[in-house]
């Protein structure tokens, strides 16, 4: 059974614990257009995944030479998202059902991810499901990208677990590759953002799933 040697569960928010890309890509439009620069180049979304929100933001100003400071460009995007995610950013299918199932099975649990803890705690507050996690990290408290191990080793520290008794959940290769670099065991799961680098994931993940509904039955 797939869960019957894993003792805590990292989630990734946006693009797998939540169906938030749609997101992002709309605020990035909307922030450049707001410029003056009607198009993104194609390979933005690729240069920018991994990267955490402190250095997404400096990637913005550096690339599109914005005369704004770093810290008021992460201000505003805040600003333009808390109201999607409150509002009309949905969990992805199955998901509180499987966290459920994780916490009646003595698993603990915590979210790695690139966004704002501020967001991400306004976030998970708003959609009910705060009282699931026992620790929350972002990359920002890291110092490292997702492609690195650190952030997921922290959150193994903060859940006092071996890093080999937990199971990651992750939508991007970039961020799957850090989590096998932890050594923990790496589950891919289907965003249609990420359909374009599915021949990556599946080279890169342990497990892959389409929604968290297939692992209910490994929980029972």
């Amino acid at each position: 059974m797939l869960f019957n040697e894993i003792k805590g569960v990292i989630f990734d928010m946006d693009g797998t614990l939540i169906d938030s890309m749609w997101v992002w890509r709309k605020i990035d439009e909307d922030f450049i257009r707001e410029r003056g620069i009607n198009l993104l180049p194609e390979e933005l979304m690729g240069k920018i995944s991994h990267l955490s929100f402190h250095e997404t933001a400096e990637f913005f100003k550096r690339e599109f030479m914005l005369p704004e400071s770093v810290e008021d460009i992460k201000d505003h995007w805040n600003t333009m998202a808390r109201h999607e995610y409150i509002h009309h950013v949905l969990l992805k299918d199955h998901a509180l059902e499987f966290l459920e199932a994780l916490k009646k099975k003595g698993i603990r649990m915590a979210i790695a991810t690139s966004s704002s803890k501020e967001l991400l705690e306004e976030t998970i507050h708003s959609k009910g499901i705060a009282q699931y996690f026992d620790t929350i990290v972002t990359t920002d408290m890291a110092g490292k990208t997702k492609i690195e191990p650190d952030v997921y080793l922290l959150a193994a520290k903060n859940l006092g677990l071996n890093p080999r008794e937990i199971a990651v959940f992750e939508d991007i290769p970039a961020a799957m590759i850090g989590a096998k670099k932890a050594g923990m065991v790496v589950f891919g799961v289907h965003d249609k953002f990420s359909e374009d680098k599915m021949e990556e994931i599946l080279g890169t993940c342990h497990h892959y799933i389409h929604h968290f509904g297939e692992l209910l039955p490994h929980l029972i």
